[in-house]
């Protein structure tokens, strides 16, 4: 039976001693809803890719709630990584720094590099806190699809195969952090998010990297296999052609589909079947996976168009072409 708390001090007190017995523990960020393990316990670690059906050679974040934890859990923390701690951090933002011996391989999938992050999200830390041990928390949903950004659709997917949920906000920015490689000279970002390699490099003042190839192997969670997908098929138009959409759309209905389209302004489409993929890149962000979620149990087929060329822009790209398993027109 998975338990229901909330963010009562006797609920916290509960929900930490969960993870330092084992157990896993669904709880919000800002970014998504993360679950809970505990770092130091291979097989609380182990039990995570279980519940999720994750594979076991893509490796983890693990989250803190003090920059104390940060020189617990690496070997070594850079200048650099310095820089982005004071200046960054609480944030949206996951560095990945030389893992420290009390991590198990587990958790880095036999790297000996981890990935690091410090919420910005206060109901997170509050939880963190209360854990009093590093937790390892991937998105709280079955691998491979859409990240949930509410606490009910975590009980969708998770409900009876993990200890507890903490049921808190919905989740504010709605896509995952960005992650940073700060083990070489050269900062590379392996994964985006809504912090841009822009503030990168005015926090750390030297040009930052990106690794813009979808099929890259990096050592970061989240990049190396299908993600974010909905249940049923979806393409993904980037140039904004209203008629080349329509035409798209058109020919799913004749081929029998019973399609929607997710765009920016479904009144341009001519009366079919249209929701609203948000106004703003925030808003588009924030809905994006609760939008799949829900399109997914009214129609066999969703056609998203998305063309915004701002950095935080390209991050909300990344997902929508990986929601749609490449399928992009």
């Amino acid at each position: 039976m998975t338990k229901y708390l909330q963010f009562t001090q006797q609920d916290l007190q509960l929900a930490g001693q969960l993870v330092r017995d084992g157990q896993l523990v669904a709880f919000p960020t800002e970014t998504v809803y993360g679950l809970g393990a505990n770092a130091l316990d291979e097989q609380a670690v182990r039990s995570t890719y279980v519940a999720k059906g994750r594979p076991s050679d893509n490796p983890l974040i693990v989250h803190v709630w003090n920059k104390q934890q940060i020189y617990q859990v690496a070997s070594h923390v850079s200048a650099d990584a310095e820089k982005i701690i004071d200046n960054l951090m609480p944030g949206s933002i996951t560095i990945v720094l030389p893992k420290s011996s009390i991590i198990p391989s587990v958790v880095t999938a036999g790297f000996s590099t981890v990935a690091i992050r410090m919420p910005k999200s206060v109901e997170a830390r509050l939880f963190l806190q209360h854990c009093n041990v590093p937790v390892t928390a991937p998105s709280a949903n079955t691998s491979s699809r859409p990240s949930p950004t509410t606490w009910k659709r975590v009980q969708e997917d998770m409900d009876g195969k993990i200890s507890a949920v903490l049921c808190g906000e919905d989740c504010e920015v709605g896509i995952e952090s960005t992650v940073l490689d700060l083990t070489h000279e050269q900062p590379l970002v392996l994964r985006p998010g809504v912090v841009s390699p822009e503030q990168i490099q005015e926090v750390l003042q030297k040009p930052v990297s990106v690794v813009t190839d979808p099929t890259a192997k990096v050592n970061s969670p989240g990049v190396r296999y299908k993600h974010y997908a909905p249940k049923v098929p979806m393409a993904l138009n980037t140039d904004g052609n209203v008629q080349k959409i329509c035409n798209f759309f058109d020919s799913l209905v004749e081929q029998g589909f019973n399609p929607v389209l997710l765009v920016a302004e479904p009144s341009k489409f001519g009366g079919r079947t249209a929701v609203c993929i948000g106004k703003t890149d925030q808003e588009v962000a924030h809905n994006l996976f609760e939008n799949l979620r829900k399109l997914e149990q009214s129609h066999n087929y969703i056609v998203a168009s998305f063309c915004s060329t701002t950095s935080f822009g390209t991050s909300i790209l990344n997902r929508l072409v990986r929601s749609a398993s490449n399928n992009v027109f």
